[in-house]
């Protein structure tokens, strides 16, 4: 048989274990952020810094390669930026005028905007047919067999 004395410093080392189980939880819990079991999605919202008309947003521009985009909203110019992690350095990469871009109506676009504006005229008018042979069916409009 067990004595008394053998079960009261079991009981207490569980007690122990369950206090210092606790302590953990609770500092886990109490971080900022949240456990990270995976990494991070790249699909993730993306910050976004600026004010004044220039803003400036990280990018990943492959699996390794990593920069930034700055749009400059009053000149309407849209550069990127690149990493070089060897050199050490930020290099422009490409840069673009925006402003005539936004006054093209059908640039490399498929369906055309036309052929979508047909389609939805094309369900608008499938959907009044449709509207117009759900309404209930009255005896008087029923003809009976002979």
């Amino acid at each position: 048989m067990s004595s008394p004395n053998w079960s009261k410093r079991i009981y207490y080392a569980l007690c122990a274990n369950a206090v210092i189980l606790g302590v953990v939880v609770v500092t886990l819990l109490s971080r900022d952020g949240s456990p990270k079991f995976l990494p991070d999605a790249f699909a993730q919202q993306m910050p976004l810094a600026g004010g004044a008309g220039v803003f400036v947003v990280p990018a990943q521009f492959s699996a390794n390669t990593w920069g930034c985009y700055l749009m400059d909203v009053d000149a309407q110019t849209l550069a990127a930026y690149q990493f070089y992690p060897g050199d050490r350095q930020l290099r422009l990469v490409s840069a673009r005028y925006f402003r005539n871009d936004r006054r093209l109506r059908d640039f490399n676009t498929a369906p055309s905007p036309e052929e979508v504006r047909e389609l939805v005229e094309n369900e608008a008018n499938a959907a009044r047919i449709v509207e117009q042979n759900d309404k209930p069916v009255s005896p008087e409009d029923t003809v009976a067999p002979k």
